[in-house]
Order: C-alpha cells, then structure tokens, then sequence
C-alpha cells in the first residue's frame, strides 16, 4: 500500500529552483499538475501512482513554492515549463514515467522530446498543441468563475500577494500563445516515447478536436477516452485512468 506522507524536494533549473514533494519508493515517476493548482492540490493523485514507484509531484515554474522568473507569464511559458522539467529528468539516474496534467502535460511532452532517452512513458491528461482564443476564453471564464473559498484555497496556495499576479500570469500567457499561433509542442511528431493519451468529450480546457490532433501526430499512443468526462480524467474517470496507467506501464516496464 502507499505511504500517506509525502516528503518535501528542492530541485535546481535553469529558471530558478522547483519545489516537489515526494512519496512512495521504486522507479521514478514525475506527477505534473495544471494551471494554478500545486504539488499539495495532486496528493491523492501522488498516492494512486505511488503503487507504481517513487513519485516526484512539482510545483510548476510561478506556483507554490517553486521560482517565479521574470518574463515566464509570455509565449514562453509552456517551453520554459518543458525545460525545467527537463533539468530534473537530468538528475535522475534511472529512466522516469512523467505524468502531466492539462499544462503539465504540454511540459511533460516538452521535456520529453529534450531528453528521450531518460522518459520510460508518458502519460498525458487533457492537453492541447496550440492554445487558441476559444481556451484563452475558457480559462477567463473559470477563474472569474471561482468561489470565494476557492480564491482562498488558492492564496493558501500560492501566497495572498501573489495569487492574483498568477492568475493573471496564466491568463497572459494563454493569450500569448494564441495570438502568436506557436505550436506548443514543436516536433511532437517525433516522439518515440511510449504515450498514453487521455481525454474526456466534455472538457473545455481541450476540446475533442485539439485532443484529435494531438492523436494524430502520435499515431503509435495508446488512448483512453470517455465521452461524459469534464476537464482531466485523472479526476472525472479515475478507474479507467488508472487501469489505462497500470496497463501502459506493465507493457513497458
């Protein structure tokens, strides 16, 4: 069984040092989660995965408590994002399962394609290869949307002065990205590492088409889907998240 505990992790990057929490023992796993949420927001997540080896969940570049490097709320958000992940694929001895989440996952996809040879498989929830003003849209609607306890959650989170700078952040950096039209994963079509796809019909984060032509550049992936899921299976289909997972990596242990 997992253990319940999780246990705080620094990592050094190019863009400044990462905050991670750790649990379980075994083969490394790196759990990465979505806009604005954190490494302490994926617990439950950390502990299912746990079952399959040692899980590093980080806080992304600008959230929690890892680094806030100017300039990262730009066209560069996902690719710095992909390359701080890479820095820490890099200290790590043995091949890793990197797990990502909606934003997570677009970095995941990144480092991924730095660093080949140092990523068993990939597991990928909810994720998009261009970010168009529909999503920039989306995003506006949830976070002007959040509840007050949720805005509260989040101060916890990321700090009370720095949470509206982060939502704000995110927002400016969606919109960037859609308006330069930059391929969010440049040379996806390239990746050899085993994938798992996954994708709920009902997500506004990554509506069916955007996850149609992520399939498409990965011709090889193995997907899951289901139709009546919102945003991230991991959370909306959790049996069929796992079991996918479970299966991915018995076949490529």
């Amino acid at each position: 069984m997992a253990p319940h505990a999780a246990a705080p992790t620094l990592f050094t990057t190019r863009h400044g040092p990462v905050a991670a929490e750790q649990i379980g023992c075994g083969p490394p796993l790196i759990l990465i989660h979505g806009n604005t949420m954190t490494a302490a927001s994926q617990r439950r997540l950390a502990q299912r995965l746990a079952v399959h080896g040692q899980v590093t969940s980080i806080d992304l570049l600008g959230h929690g408590g890892s680094a806030r490097p100017a300039g990262l709320f730009s066209r560069a958000y996902i690719q710095w994002q992909g390359e701080a992940v890479a820095d820490i694929l890099a200290q790590h001895d043995a091949p890793v399962v990197l797990v990502g989440m909606s934003v997570g996952g677009m970095a995941a996809a990144n480092a991924a394609l730095m660093h080949p040879g140092r990523v068993r498989a990939l597991v990928l929830d909810g994720i998009v290869r261009f970010v168009d003003d529909a999503i920039v849209a989306t995003h506006r609607r949830q976070l002007a949307g959040l509840a007050p306890e949720w805005h509260r959650a989040m101060q916890r989170a990321h700090g009370a002065d720095w949470w509206p700078m982060l939502a704000d952040g995110v927002i400016a950096a969606m919109a960037a990205l859609a308006a330069s039209h930059a391929d969010a994963i440049p040379g996806l079509e390239t990746l050899a590492t085993p994938v798992l796809l996954c994708q709920g019909g009902a997500d506004p984060f990554c509506p069916p088409e955007h996850h149609a032509a992520i399939a498409a550049a990965l011709p090889r992936a193995r997907q899951v889907c289901c139709a009546t899921a919102g945003h991230l299976l991991a959370w909306h289909a959790a049996p069929a998240f796992d079991a996918a997972v479970a299966a991915l990596l018995a076949e490529h242990p």
